[in-house]
């Protein structure tokens, strides 16, 4: 293996920063993987512009909070694209057989999950906290010349809700890679991360007043009513809460693919 004459290191001696290196090359030579990353900020930033166009002939003229919660809902869509990117960072090397010639040369498997997790995780935020500033804005850039409020980074409160919704997008990034190790195959991995981000909320139509309970600790609700809100709704969970309960999704995930990861076959 290439990797193997490039670090010096026998197989089955590697240490993290080996395998790290790795999973890097691995990540960033598929041309694909940039191109969907590419998709989030753009994503993003085109909602933002859409969004601040209808408010500049909002009456009464929009609240700041107002533009800034939903200019940033472009991160609905672009959870499904970090998420699923996640996914293909495991189940990619499920379906091409290379997870065989990875784990021969690595065989603490608990390591290869590790440095994925790490790699993609780095990147993951970045694009997530990239993708939050450009669609706060370009939506602030559509606002010139308007009677539409402008809002600031400045504003704790603003600051707050831009960095979390990034922060968001990297949760479920880390997701993806949780659910990847799991289900291995990439159809069914994607479909099942789609099963938890959004099957939740119509569910919790049918289960009445029990289910909104429940919907205030599905990814989908804290985003839109927590985490990417200026003021949390009320009855909601406040944005600090809502960050811890997404961290438990990806460390559930994860621990739960890591442990089949240990007993299964490649």
């Amino acid at each position: 293996m290439t990797g193997a004459t490039s670090t010096g290191q026998p197989p089955g001696r590697y240490r993290f920063g080996h395998v790290a290196r790795m999973e890097w090359i691995k990540l960033r030579s598929v041309r694909s993987t940039w191109w969907l990353l590419a998709v989030v900020p753009l994503a993003m930033a085109g909602v933002g512009v859409a969004v601040a166009v209808g408010y500049r002939s909002h009456r009464p003229v929009a609240t700041t909070a107002q533009l800034v919660n939903n200019g940033l809902a472009g991160a609905v869509l672009a959870q499904v694209v970090v998420g699923a990117l996640g996914v293909l960072v495991v189940s990619n090397e499920y379906s091409s057989g290379m997870i065989r010639a990875t784990l021969a040369a690595i065989p603490r498997r608990g390591l290869v999950l590790a440095a994925k997790l790490a790699v993609f995780g780095v990147v993951a935020f970045a694009v997530g906290e990239l993708g939050s500033l450009a669609a706060f804005a370009a939506s602030q850039a559509a606002l010139a010349g308007s009677p539409v409020p402008r809002a600031s980074l400045g504003d704790p409160a603003i600051l707050r809700t831009v960095v979390c919704t990034g922060a968001y997008l990297g949760l479920m990034g880390l997701l993806g890679v949780g659910v990847g190790a799991t289900v291995r195959h990439t159809g069914g991995a994607i479909g099942a991360l789609f099963g938890v981000l959004f099957v939740p909320m119509f569910l919790a139509a049918v289960l009445g007043p029990f289910g909104i309970t429940v919907l205030k600790f599905v990814p989908l609700f804290i985003l839109v009513n927590s985490v990417g809100v200026v003021t949390p709704v009320p009855g909601t969970l406040s944005a600090w809460a809502g960050m811890a309960v997404l961290c438990v999704y990806p460390a559930v995930a994860l621990g739960l693919g890591g442990w089949l990861l240990r007993r299964r076959d490649a």
